[in-house]
């Protein structure tokens, strides 16, 4: 891949992945650096992202992928809170962030389908409220409504089965 083809492909996509990683690591500088490891990675193996057919959805993977394992190394090295701390196996942590994610894609498909237009092509898309309400023929305020009543049943709903 070229620099240009890189620049277009996935550099112009930093936006996109910044909010991913500000989602999953809940800190501007350490998503600042998530995304900058990622571009890194990716610049390290351009020779082989020729064949990616959807540089986004590569590149979320990578970003979320990048930003779980950051998170589980600082939940390993978190001083002790009592008198002992709980280790998981690296195993019993990857069933648990598929099982994890198996939860969200099930309560992502129980929203009504307006709602889950909505919060999947604003939060996971990115896109403003304005190009919704044109796709969708909807004003902005009932995508807005609609968004924020998706975020409200996700997390009642995976609030409720982790209980």
């Amino acid at each position: 891949m070229t620099r240009a083809g890189f620049e277009t492909g996935f550099i112009s996509l930093s936006d996109r992945f910044y909010r991913v990683a500000f989602y999953l690591l809940e800190d501007r500088e350490k998503a600042l650096d998530a995304v900058q490891d990622l571009l890194l990675r990716l610049w390290k193996m351009r020779d082989m992202l020729d064949g990616v057919r959807n540089p986004e959805a590569f590149g979320i993977v990578m970003i979320r992928n990048l930003c779980l394992d950051r998170i589980r190394k600082e939940s390993r090295s978190e001083p002790l809170r009592g008198d002992f701390l709980e280790e998981k196996v690296p195993e019993e942590a990857a069933f648990d962030a598929r099982e994890d994610l198996r939860k969200l894609h099930l309560a992502l498909d129980s929203l009504p389908d307006k709602q889950r237009i909505a919060f999947r092509e604003r939060v996971l898309k990115d896109r403003s409220y304005e190009e919704i309400a044109a796709e969708t023929g909807l004003s902005p305020i009932h995508v807005r409504v609609l968004v924020s009543g998706a975020r409200k049943r996700l997390k009642k709903q995976l609030e409720y089965e982790n209980d």
